[in-house]
């Protein structure tokens, strides 16, 4: 706009006009929106918000999102969340920055008509009234059509029709899983819309998600879920601010700060008590210390890995897609703070309970907590005599069956005894039990005991099916850490000693979790746990993976994903993917089965908790099918390619963990080796013929030697009775 020479003149000033008439050949402003928002965005929100310059203290989550969109590396943007997080707010200083710094025509799609008429008629008139230089630019002003100076912004309901005959280098999808609702392709037909702008165009993507099922990316095929599968995957890790170890609110990191209630308290018990928790040492975090967290707070992607003080090493794995997903936990707008989250999720998960209303218990945990609501899983369960029935006669308790790549080992601690199953696992997730056995102990007190159990464990080579001479040991061991008094103590001063001793190792890191040989392990107590992180709870300050000071790991996963888990691997019968095959000696002559009985004592509840269908029956078995499975999820076998697998889920030609029977015995007391199973047939020695035998050096050898130079036929499956 021309300027008057002087105040009381009535004549534009030549010069003026002339450097006016310039700027439009100057490049445009070498700035990022998230800079440009907090330079030149001005807020003033009616009814008491917050009024003055654009301030990222309040939401320091959005700036990298806002980079983001200014980054031409990425053609496109996915920013997941719940109501009322800010991430709207990127788009409105996208479209900002674009009309005064960097113009670019610009398509603006929500979920509904009603959400356009909000966004254009009160939003953006809002954000042109609060800047005068956008009220300038500002030449065509209807309600889905907006002109500011030589760009373009067209409001547009997210319905196929409104899909053709638009072209824009600038894509704004608000409400994303809305759109997808009625135009399942949406994805597909927009970038047909941008694609003759090439690297120059951007699409950015808003949404809570509605349509995904479950917190893993394998369940992730529709929605926002979808695209921030496909993304690089960033999360938010804040610090704790009483212990310092860094961890993340997002259901889906290494290691995840979880929101910590009593939901069998009431209401205004849960909104009261609620809290953070830090998952390294325990520390209770007040709804107050989440401004400090979230001002220390970063972002971190696939093919980075974050350490408990904070250091960020590796670097982002190249994607397209820049992906951030923003939870509940760390918005500063929710109402009644972690509490409030708490309360309106115990109030749904009860009513689910009530009357299986799944779609009031996704509208709080997508629009609220921001995180998809678990699949639906089916309660059906398997009877024992069924699974009985099926256990096959030719495998041999304590022998590895031909096709086992891998084998775990869980201990479950009782007062009087240790119980051992050890799990063979073989391509495509099938599973065979290799051993199950009952060794008396004093856990709670006695060392000798954890240290002869954790030997046997560590060290025992289980025979190979054909290959005499020849055995395979456990590539993870874990064991429990509750149960009777002294317990947990006696059960972290083991794994020093065995560590002291080399008696176990680490692995790597494995999704982002260090993954060790001999594992202590716990199960979580919240419904919403993650699924699996590894934690140091007895740690003054997290340190790199016990290296420094010999802390102890511990294992915590979410026992109801699991069991769901093994639910589905039991109903699956013959040779199909994950199921599970029996020796028939775990079996009695008749029913009832009393180790089959074990692994179905618990049922599931609607709200997805499983407990003991009796008070106080027997659930052993279930436990340690459980924990086998955790140690092979830990060792990433959802991700495993058998046709190019770790040295130790091999073919037994090449598997760093089969050995020569005599070169893995160990010398263990009698007394610590005193196993029986509680079912009809013969009871045998689980090591008859192993511990302390005098197998020739030389034999062994030999037969090492035979089974690396001669292909072994492999079989795909793990026979089972029919």
């Amino acid at each position: 706009m021309s300027q008057q020479l002087s105040s009381g003149s009535p004549f534009a000033s030549g010069s003026v006009l002339v450097a006016e008439a310039l700027k439009a050949f100057l490049p445009p402003e070498a700035t990022n929106v998230a800079d440009y928002a907090a330079a030149h965005r001005w807020l003033s929100n009616e009814g008491g918000g917050y009024v003055g310059r654009w301030n990222h203290d309040q939401t320091p989550y959005l700036i990298a999102p806002m980079e983001a969109v200014s980054d031409a590396q990425f053609l496109t943007e996915v920013v997941v969340g719940p109501g009322q997080c800010g991430k709207t707010e990127i788009g409105r200083n996208w479209l900002f920055t674009s009309a005064l710094s960097d113009p670019a025509d610009m398509l603006w799609y929500s979920g509904s008509e009603p959400q356009v008429t909000t966004e254009s008629k009160v939003n953006i008139t809002r954000l042109v009234n609060d800047h005068a230089e956008l009220r300038v630019l500002l030449s065509d002003n209807s309600l889905f059509f907006k002109r500011f100076g030589p760009m373009s912004v067209q409001f547009l309901a997210g319905i196929m029709s409104n899909f053709t005959m638009k072209s824009a280098p600038r894509i704004l999808a608000d409400e994303w899983d809305a759109i997808c609702k009625g135009v399942p392709n949406a994805k597909p037909l927009l970038d047909v819309r941008r694609q003759t702008f090439g690297n120059r165009s951007k699409l950015l993507c808003l949404s809570h998600p509605d349509l995904a099922e479950g917190i893993e990316a394998k369940d992730w095929r529709a929605g926002i879920m979808e695209l921030y599968r496909d993304s690089d995957q960033r999360k938010w890790y804040w610090p704790c601010p009483e212990c310092g170890c860094w961890s993340s609110p997002n259901p889906i990191a290494t290691r995840v700060m979880e929101i910590h209630y009593d939901d069998t308290a009431p209401d205004d018990e849960i909104r009261d008590m609620a809290r953070l928790l830090c998952p390294v040492n325990g520390c209770l975090i007040e709804d107050s210390q989440r401004y400090g967290m979230n001002m220390m707070g970063q972002w971190v992607g696939l093919g980075q890995q974050i350490d408990e003080d904070g250091t960020v090493t590796g670097g982002l794995i190249p994607r397209d897609t820049a992906g951030f997903w923003i939870v509940g936990a760390m918005s500063p707008f929710i109402l009644g703070g972690v509490g409030g989250l708490a309360v309106a999720r115990v109030r749904a998960e009860r009513k689910f309970a009530i009357d299986n209303d799944r779609k009031a218990l996704r509208e709080v945990l997508s629009k609220q907590w921001g995180v998809p609501l678990a699949k639906a899983k089916t309660s059906e369960t398997i009877d024992a005599t069924v699974i009985a029935e099926r256990a096959d006669p030719a495998l041999k308790l304590g022998s590895a069956a031909n096709g086992v790549r891998f084998i775990t080992v869980m201990i479950d601690v009782q007062g009087n005894r240790f119980e051992l199953l050890a799990r063979g696992w073989c391509e495509g997730g099938r599973s065979v039990v290799v051993d199950f056995r009952k060794i008396e102990a004093s856990p709670g007190t006695s060392a000798a005991d954890w240290d002869d159990i954790l030997k046997v464990a560590t060290e025992h080579a289980w025979p190979l099916e054909g290959q005499p001479g020849l055995g395979m040991r456990a590539v993870a061991v874990g064991f429990d850490t509750g149960g009777a008094p002294g317990v947990t103590l006696q059960g972290y001063e083991a794994w020093r000693r065995i560590r002291a001793r080399k008696g176990t190792k680490l692995h790597g890191r494995i999704d982002g979790r260090p993954a060790w040989s001999v594992m202590p392990m716990k199960g979580a107590a919240t419904l919403q746990a993650p699924r699996l992180q590894v934690v140091f709870p007895n740690a003054q300050r997290g340190d790199r993976y016990a290296q420094a000071r010999g802390e102890v790991p511990l294992g915590v996963f979410n026992p109801n994903l699991f069991k769901d888990d093994l639910n589905g691997q039991l109903i699956l019968g013959d040779d199909a993917p994950w199921s599970v095959a029996f020796p028939a000696v775990l079996a009695g002559t008749a029913p009832p089965h009393p180790w089959f009985e074990q692994l179905v004592a618990e049922e599931r509840e609607r709200n997805g908790r499983w407990k003991r269908r009796q008070e106080g029956q027997p659930n052993e078995a279930l436990d340690l099918m459980v924990g086998t499975h955790v140690l092979a999820f830990m060792m990433g076998i959802n991700r495993i390619r058998w046709d190019a697998a770790p040295v130790w889920a091999r073919a037994w030609a090449d598997n760093v963990n089969v050995v020569p029977i005599g070169a893995s015995m160990v010398s263990t007391p009698a007394a610590a080796l005193k196993f029986n199973v509680e079912h009809d047939a013969p009871a045998t020695s689980r090591f008859d013929g192993a511990l302390g035998a005098k197998s020739a050096v030389a034999e062994t050898n030999a037969a090492v030697s035979a089974v690396r130079s001669v292909p072994i036929k492999m079989i795909t499956s793990v026979p089972v009775r029919r």
